[in-house]
């Protein structure tokens, strides 16, 4: 994850977003406190529109953020909860998945800025925000699975279309078999001498 440094001392994650300008997902170190500060973020349908790419056809995610400031640095932790509504990549029903994840990310307070590593980026004193809305999308994605299925949802996949997809499976095997080049069954008989 690569981090832009801005002339007006705004820090912003890649623009994978459309122009996602919300003060809800900022971070303001003039006004932490040392110690412990709380901070609730949603990922909702209108957070995820501004994304481009595959993304979720609902979600209603609860991201709980717990940032515990120090004199060097920036330890933050969320956990998200809630529930995201997907589409099966067998079947193509929708179905409602749960979700729950926990992220960690340290900000360490240095001369120079790194953002090269996902876990801990290093940010100069002069950083007056932090914009995270990239980085909640982004740990909102992996909490989802690579591959999409109603049993996640813990619900069975439609029955019609699993029955029409053995149907097809069978006809394209038939034709597969039927459609054998008679050489290859010369060079089968090597094999049995």
């Amino acid at each position: 994850m690569r981090l832009k440094n801005f002339s007006d001392n705004r820090l912003s994650l890649p623009a994978l977003s459309k122009d996602l300008k919300s003060k809800d997902y900022i971070i303001e170190f003039t006004k932490l406190v040392k110690g412990a500060n709380e901070f609730t973020f949603v990922i909702d349908d209108k957070f995820l529109t501004q994304f481009e790419g595959e993304h979720p056809l609902h979600a209603d995610v609860k991201v709980n953020m717990q940032l515990v400031k120090t004199e060097m640095m920036h330890n933050l932790h969320f956990d998200f909860t809630g529930y995201a509504t997907l589409e099966c990549d067998v079947c193509l029903n929708e179905f409602l998945m749960p979700i729950k994840n926990h992220f960690h990310l340290i900000m360490r307070i240095s001369e120079m800025e790194n953002y090269s590593d996902d876990e801990i980026i290093y940010i100069t004193p002069k950083l007056l925000e932090f914009d995270l809305t990239q980085y909640l999308f982004d740990s909102f994605m992996l909490s989802l699975p690579i591959k999409k299925t109603c049993n996640l949802g813990n619900k069975d996949c439609n029955a019609e279309v699993l029955r029409k997809l053995e149907e097809m499976r069978a006809i394209d095997n038939t034709e597969k078999e039927e459609n054998i080049d008679p050489r290859w069954d010369k060079l089968k008989g090597i094999f049995n001498n």
